[in-house]
């Protein structure tokens, strides 16, 4: 863009039609150029064309000042004199900040009229926040370029990355010609904000009409007062076309102020009393609007009666004979004739009625529309927090049927505050009703939390989501029964049996029967059903793991972006293996056939890099759907919810690729961990076979994967982190873990897990002799840092199926508990596992389960020890302590405090 002549050819306003900026009107220049139609709105072909032009067109405005078309070779390159050289804050800094904008929406009135709204959606699909606004125009042929009328911007927003914003404008019609236009829409529109896409920033919309019929001269006369009249005062009769605006004004020629108006009706005609304090001797005009904003031409009328005025309040007086028509009290001037006697209207019209009142709500501003009906010819006035005293914020002219229309911008408060809005009539004795209250107005709430006390102060002080009380909306209550008590959830309710009360016949209509722990016999744990479910009836179900089901990837992922498209977290959450990371200070290396192998094929069945990704072509199959209770933590969560997917090739079969989305099963209560466990474990009693079985598990799932679950995280998603294991990558399995935060999936550090590097090294001995007793006790953490180095991993690799966890002059416990809590060392030698827990499948075929989870024996790879695994077992042992208090090792409780989980407090796997 360097280079590009032409001048800014300012000229005085007044010579040519005149021009607003982006808050109104803008002229259309002249000197037309053609272009090449497209769809939409090129930003790059467009913005080198008409950037420099807009430039002017939004600073004339300010100076009263229009701009002058450019020659035609205004963007014709470089000028040898360099005197008309673009200056260089027209030049957009090179490179990509990360930001892209994008308009995905775009919708306006059929025809164009004054007030018109036009809308868009304004999205950033970059991976780091940006502020920009959204320009309207109208264009002939779709080519953003000077033909084009401007209409409006936008205000300026911040889009944080991955999410859109709805946006508009309130627009008047542009001085252009009548026809059919295209609205266009386009967001950066002067290049302020570097972005990773330019070319995604615009859009056009439906055809829009422009209306430049000149509506019909409205015809003018006077009629007196009637006696049914409510107001003794002149009534201006206008006939005008159905449905036209009249404006009067208190001259002959349609200037100054505008003292009255009214709306046409199906008899092409309207009566307006004229009782404005200072009535005029010199008469009166009109103007009929249609709905494009076009004026007709200007109709005038003498003042009514051309005679005295009337005598002053109270009848002090008679009027000063020979006037211009004034009134007063209760005589009209006869032209020429003595005034006649003065009266006092002192009785006050009725309070309004208020018909109609809706609130539209927006993020600085709230715009409240009233309908109502008052004593016609008086004027109703709105009062925001106070009760009819001080200034109204808007008033409105009640018209001689006896109705009138408000609208009332009020400023944005706090979540859960209250605003309250009072209205009052005036007559023009000035008599005032009495004050009535109109619709009290709370600005919304934060999803998940309500004002459900009433109380302003303390704002939305109700956590919709688990308030037994307000459980998903104010007032909705979860009752128990003799048995049980009620438990709210992820905004849903259930129950949880009683403290010292058991569910042990699954009967739900005798809810907790037993005060006794149930017998083993009675209360048996259905692993298949409860605990790991693989059941091809499951991840197979036609429905629910179809596009759009409750178990389908894109579902899911719809639901972690906050009901969102979520092909934007997905593309930079995958294409954090196309380039290298920093993660703990140390280095991920690219794992560049992620491209090649997944997110590329995919792209192209998408229809390109550009465009949003086809979820239901997505590359990941269901494997199993997790019950994780035993990693429950009271006062934290309730353990966890897991969904395990396999991710696919081209041609739909495995790769050596499994990810796990891992989510907290939201409420930490005791209450609430029991009645997680009795869900679950109803699932069991039902059967994989049930007719209820699927309908139930969805239940269950929805609970922690919809979006909303936990307002207080990004999203409101419950997910607490996602991990991958693969080898389709590269040579060596590696295993990597993600958490969610407002900018998208982000790679993290691995729990437990030190980096490769320190295997066998001497600081890893000397973490685990300084903390052998914590590590012997299961109850330790691994730091980031240790001796002054990064020391979690950035991800976590295995060699071969073979590899454990050593160090020097450690104890052999010490050694296995170390390398068994980590990721490489559970999923390899320690536990004679090849690499996953839950195999990938082939379409038709259910996943199988390591040796590790159904059961084996392991000898130390360092001393004769031998250990045995079955994780399932252990799991089956935890779920019975909580549903069926009973176990092996757990006893029940009678406190209604959940017993204590029998994983060790270090294991997160």
């Amino acid at each position: 863009m360097k280079g590009r002549k032409g001048v800014n050819k300012f000229r005085p306003a007044s010579s040519r039609t005149p021009c607003r900026s982006w808050w109104g009107w803008a002229e259309t220049p002249g000197g037309r150029r053609d272009g090449p139609a497209a769809p939409h709105f090129p930003k790059r072909q467009a913005l080198m064309r008409i950037q420099k032009w807009w430039a002017g067109a939004l600073a004339s405005a300010l100076v009263g000042c229009v701009v002058g078309p450019y020659p035609d070779d205004w963007d014709s390159g470089d000028d040898p004199g360099g005197s008309d050289t673009v200056p260089s804050p027209w030049e957009p800094d090179p490179g990509a900040s990360g930001v892209d904008f994008q308009v995905e929406f775009l919708s306006g009135p059929s025809a164009l009229g004054v007030g018109s709204v036009v809308r868009a959606r304004l999205c950033n699909r970059g991976t780091v926040a940006g502020t920009t606004q959204v320009a309207f125009v109208l264009s002939r042929d779709a080519l953003i370029d000077s033909r084009d009328a401007w209409l409006g911007s936008s205000e300026s927003l911040l889009v944080q990355p991955g999410r859109c914003l709805e946006v508009s404008a309130s627009v008047d019609v542009p001085n252009v010609a009548a026809g059919s236009y295209v609205l266009g829409a386009i967001a950066d529109l002067e290049d302020r904000v570097r972005e990773s896409n330019e070319l995604n920033n615009s859009r056009s919309g439906a055809s829009i009409q422009v209306d430049r019929t000149t509506p019909s001269m409205p015809s003018l006369s006077w009629r007196a007062p009637k006696a049914s009249d409510s107001l003794q005062v002149p009534h201006l009769v206008v006939q005008a076309p159905s449905g036209a605006t009249i404006r009067v004004y208190a001259s002959q020629n349609c200037t100054g102020a505008e003292v009255a108006s009214g709306e046409a009706g199906a008899g092409n005609s309207c009566e307006i009393p004229i009782y404005t304090p200072g009535y005029t001797s010199g008469g009166y005009s009109a103007r009929s609007y249609n709905g494009a904003g076009s004026a007709s031409g200007c109709a005038s009328i003498p003042s009514y009666g051309g005679g005295g005025g009337g005598g002053s309040c109270g009848g002090g007086g008679g009027g000063g004979g020979g006037g211009g028509g004034g009134y007063g009290g209760q005589g009209y001037g006869d032209g020429g004739s003595g005034g006649g006697g003065g009266s006092c209207d002192e009785t006050p019209p009725a309070p309004p009625v208020i018909v109609e009142a809706t609130w539209q709500y927006g993020s600085t501003r709230h715009e409240l529309r009233v309908k109502g009906t008052a004593e016609p010819g008086s004027t109703v006035g709105l009062f925001i927090d106070v009760a009819c005293t001080g200034t109204p914020a808007a008033t409105a002219t009640v018209g001689p049927d006896g109705k009138f229309n408000l609208v009332v911008l009020v400023d944005a408060s706090t979540p859960g505050s209250l605003r309250r809005v009072f209205f009052a009539a005036k007559d023009a004795a000035q008599n005032v009703s009495t004050c009535v209250e109109g619709p009290t107005y709370e600005t919304p709430c934060a999803p998940g939390y309500g004002n459900c006390d009433g109380n302003p102060a303390n704002g939305c002080e109700t956590d919709l989501t688990s308030d037994v009380n307000h459980c998903g909306t104010c007032g909705t209550t979860c009752p128990g029964q003799s048995t049980t008590v009620g438990v709210c959830m992820a905004s849903a309710c259930t129950t949880a049996c009683a403290p010292g009360r058991y569910d042990c016949d699954g009967n739900a209509a005798n809810g907790c029967e037993s005060d006794c722990p149930c017998a083993p016999a009675a209360c048996t744990i259905d692993r298949p059903a409860e605990l790991v479910i693989t059941s091809l009836s499951v991840v197979e179900d036609p429905v629910r793991t179809a596009p759009g089901g409750a178990w389908h990837f894109g579902t899911l992922m719809k639901a972690m972006a906050g009901n969102q498209d979520p092909s934007t977290l997905v593309r930079q959450w995958l294409r954090t293996w196309n380039s290298a990371q920093t993660v703990n200070g140390m280095t991920l290396p690219a794992r560049a056939q992620m491209q090649t192998l997944v997110l590329g094929p995919w792209e192209q069945r998408s229809g390109g890099a550009n465009k949003p990704l086809d979820f239901s072509t997505a590359p990941f199959r269901l494997l199993a759907i997790i019950n994780r209770m035993d990693l429950r933590e009271p006062g934290v969560q309730a353990g966890e919810g897991r969904f395990v997917f396999g991710v696919l090739d081209t041609q739909g079969k495995p790769l050596e690729f499994t990810l796990i989305l891992e989510y907290t099963l939201p409420g930490s209560s005791p209450e609430a961990i029991l009645a997680w466990a009795r869900d679950w474990h109803t699932l069991g009693q039902l059967g994989l076979g049930s007719a209820n079985y699927k309908a139930k598990l969805q239940q269950i799932t929805d609970r922690f994967t919809m979006a909303g679950v936990m307002p207080t995280r990004p999203f409101g998603s419950a997910i607490n982190q996602v991990r991958t294991n693969e080898a389709a990558l590269s040579t060596l399995w590696e295993m990597r873990e993600f958490v969610l935060s407002v900018e998208g999936l982000k790679p993290t550090a691995m729990a437990l897990t030190p980096d490769f590097g320190f295997n066998n090294s001497a600081s890893l001995g000397n973490f685990i002799r300084a903390n052998e007793a914590a590590i012997l006790a299961e109850q330790y953490q691994v730091p980031t840092v240790f001796s002054g180095a990064p020391f979690l991993a950035a991800a976590a690799r295995v060699p071969d199926e073979n590899f454990f966890w050593r160090a020097p002059s450690v104890s052999v416990e010490a050694r296995h508990k170390f390398s068994l809590n980590t990721c490489s060392g559970c999923h390899s030698g320690e536990t004679k596992t090849e690499f996953t827990h839950i195999l990938p499948r082939s379409a038709g075929q259910a996943s199988n389960l390591s040796l590790f989870m159904r059961g084996i024996s392991v000898k130390d790879p360092l001393s004769n020890v031998t250990r045995t695994f079955n994780d399932m077992g252990r799991r089956a042992e935890d779920m019975a302590a909580l549903v069926c208090g009973s176990g092996t090792s757990l006893n029940a409780s009678l406190t209604g405090v959940p017993p204590a989980s029998n994983l060790p407090r270090s294991r997160v796997h």
